[in-house]
């Protein structure tokens, strides 16, 4: 039904394709101009920057094709509609949270796990444990992506406001194109344990690179199974305390 959605406005569909790979290839002409000038950002070279880089845009671009729901989760609910999804035979969460696939970032992962493997060819020969750990962790910030994202819905239901919470979001994911080691140490703090940006997006790059401790790695998966559990008793209380939005 979304992919049908989307075809029936081509123009547009193609529009806003072209302009996520537009934003993409920009991005990479910025870091090729930050390293015509220097040959090392926060110790690390071109190659390994591009896995930074290419990694967040997994991580990210996997969240928006499937987690793309929780951004009408305030409208679903002020409009009614999630009082169907109660009485309805499917899990209300996953009605709310993946209710709208994004078929054209399917289209734009492609390319992007394309240089992904150049990347990777681009690497010194690495052991097979660590490209597992970049996987594993990869998913595991799929995971905690996803445990935002059913916190958010769960503060729709609660609280029918949404957007301010899901944009904040948005604003601190982006810092995560680089390496949390270019920020200063408050910051790098605040995004591995305040809004684990860090554990999402650049501790698989890490792990690939073997500077990732077993220490933070064991974080990062607990973090995650924590995450998971306190977001889905959030949205079970949420929706306990639901009494639909037109009482």
């Amino acid at each position: 039904m979304a992919m049908q959605a989307q075809l029936t406005y081509r123009l547009g569909s193609f529009g806003f394709l072209l302009g996520k790979l537009i934003r993409l290839l920009f991005f990479f002409a910025f870091i090729m101009a930050v390293f015509s000038h220097v040959s090392t950002v926060a110790g690390y070279t071109l190659v390994e920057t591009a896995l930074f880089f290419l990694t967040f845009n997994v991580v990210d671009m996997t969240a928006q094709i499937f987690f793309r729901g929780v951004y009408g989760a305030r409208r679903t609910v002020t409009e009614g509609d999630f009082d169907f999804y109660l009485v309805q035979p499917c899990s209300p969460l996953f009605r709310m949270v993946c209710s709208s696939v994004d078929f054209l970032d399917i289209i734009t992962l492609l390319p992007v796990l394309v240089m992904v493997g150049m990347v990777f060819a681009r690497l010194p020969p690495l052991s097979w444990t660590r490209y597992a750990a970049y996987g594993l962790l990869s998913v595991n910030g799929v995971a905690l992506v996803f445990s935002v994202h059913v916190l958010v819905a769960a503060l729709a239901v609660r609280t029918q406001e949404l957007e301010n919470a899901i944009w904040i979001y948005r604003d601190v994911m982006f810092m995560g194109k680089f390496p949390v080691d270019v920020y200063a140490r408050p910051v790098r703090w605040a995004l591995t344990f305040g809004v684990p940006i860090a554990v999402m997006t650049t501790f698989p790059a890490k792990a690939l690179l073997g500077v990732l401790s077993p220490a933070w790695t064991a974080y990062a998966f607990a973090l995650t199974a924590v995450a998971l559990a306190l977001s889905g008793w959030f949205w079970r209380d949420s929706v306990a305390r639901y009494t639909s939005s037109s009482s």
